[in-house]
């Protein structure tokens, strides 16, 4: 189980210390064991809310003077078995036995939880029919559609329920006939268009963006991921427009505020080259921009992140590098001759960049042919070490630097480049790709993709 960090606690909601809460358990096959009660945080974490454990007979009870908040919790037991349980109501009991925990579950005080396992019992029954492999074709289509017609009837019957609300996020909107002509290509791809727009425009449908409940599911996150994953263009541009389209209709600040994190995070440091313009568009607009929705602590954590990334963005000019060569010339980056420069940002201790180092340096005769030049930085000041780890891997043709200037006034040896916050290097190496004007085309790019990187530079140029 996955607990929520310190981070995420501004995302937790506040109790109310006048009631309390009771859940009563039963379980057969438990004894003497830690039952675990916790709110899901999305689909992959969870937050503890209760620990207690089970007597002989395998009871138990949560019990506390807080309102827990509402939304779907997990119970947890013998390490690897757990159960989906809605808190509405904050005082239920049930009871299961672990050797068919679907069937024999069973809940008292609690309509929620009782309408969630019979929809589970019943769909359960009717995909165990759907999936025989000896099942006739007209057979698998009259379930189907008694699928269909079971899950109509039961949201109708609990449309009240908050799991009814559950059970509809997790649909896929559907799509109505094409009316449309279908007699040529042409006609095929305006329908496939059409398919794709109405379900992206009705994606969210069946979520509602105004629950805060919703939060406290697994639903939210996968809503969101898949509609960012599969239906967004992965440029920063898109990104950014289809984040506020979502945001504009959000106005529960719970709900907002769980939304920007979760796309805020997704692209702070995603792999896809330039969507970190979205991260800085939703940072600038939502944190900074809306300081009532977080503490000042994080406010300021993003002013300062911002600070960092914004110049090292894909198409920015790259800051000025101040270093010195092995005969402590200085270094003007500017004048280099190279159609692209790859930039090396290393430790001559870093084990991994000792790794990458020689996979770098056997791109050497492609490099020259496309007028590629490697300029490599150490951000150790040890010009010993420096110059040894130079000889060592034999990467004298590169253009290597280092940060170490002496004062010609007082002869003393001057430091300028702070490496952590002009270039983003909490870890070695670090990769950059320039192009001819020295703006950033790539960054962080794996030293293995750099000859597949230059071939799509030179690919994209015609």
């Amino acid at each position: 189980m996955k607990l929520v960090s310190t981070l995420l606690f501004i995302f937790l909601f506040a109790f109310n210390s006048d009631a309390q809460y009771s859940i009563k358990g039963k379980i057969k096959g438990l004894s003497t064991s830690e039952v675990y009660l916790a709110h899901y945080f999305g689909y992959n974490q969870q937050v503890i809310k209760d620990t207690v454990v089970a007597n002989e007979v395998g009871e138990f009870e949560f019990k506390g003077s807080e309102v827990l908040p509402k939304g779907l919790y997990l119970i947890s037991f013998l390490k690897s078995k757990y159960i989906d349980v809605v808190i509405e109501d904050p005082h239920i009991s049930f009871s299961l036995d672990t050797t068919d925990i679907l069937k024999s579950i069973n809940f008292v005080n609690s309509a929620e939880n009782t309408a969630f396992y019979a929809f589970q019992r019943r769909m359960n029954d009717l995909y165990a029919q759907i999936n025989q492999p000896t099942l006739s074709l007209s057979s698998r289509k009259n379930l189907q559609l008694e699928v269909q017609q079971f899950q109509q009837q039961w949201k109708k019957a609990n449309a009240s329920l908050f799991v009814s609300k559950l059970i509809e996020s997790s649909f896929d909107p559907e799509i109505p006939v094409y009316s449309g002509s279908l007699k040529s290509k042409a006609d095929t791809t305006k329908m496939q268009v059409y398919q794709y727009q109405y379900y992206k425009k009705h994606y969210f449908d069946g979520m509602d963006l105004g629950d805060e409940r919703m939060v406290r599911t697994p639903f939210l996150q996968r809503k969101l991921e898949r509609f960012f994953k599969d239906l967004v263009v992965q440029d920063p541009d898109s990104i950014s427009r289809e984040s506020d389209m979502i945001l504009s209709k959000v106005k529960n600040p719970e709900v907002r505020r769980y939304i920007i994190y979760k796309i805020a995070s997704t692209y702070e440091n995603n792999p896809i080259l330039g969507t970190e313009g979205a991260f800085v568009h939703l940072a600038e607009k939502y944190y900074i921009g809306e300081p009532a929705l977080w503490d000042t602590s994080t406010v300021r954590r993003m002013k300062e992140r911002i600070a960092i990334i914004k110049p090292l963005l894909v198409g920015k000019p790259f800051p000025k590098m101040y270093l010195t060569d092995v005969g402590g010339k200085e270094i003007n980056m500017s004048s280099l001759p190279f159609k692209y420069t790859v930039v090396f940002i290393y430790d001559p201790e870093c084990s991994h960049c000792r790794i990458e180092t020689p996979k770098l340096l056997a791109l050497e005769d492609y490099f020259k042919a496309k007028n590629v030049g490697v300029v490599a930085s150490s951000i150790v000041r040890d010009k010993v070490a420096w110059k040894k780890f130079i000889t060592e891997f034999n990467v004298g043709s590169w253009v290597n630097g280092i940060d170490i200037h002496v004062n010609s006034k007082t002869g003393k040896e001057e430091f300028y480049t702070d490496f952590r916050k002009t270039f983003d290097v909490y870890s070695t190496p670090v990769v950059y790709v320039l192009d001819e004007q020295k703006r950033i085309v790539g960054k962080r790019i794996p030293v293995e993709n750099l000859k597949d990187f230059i071939q799509y530079l030179e690919t994209r140029r015609k």
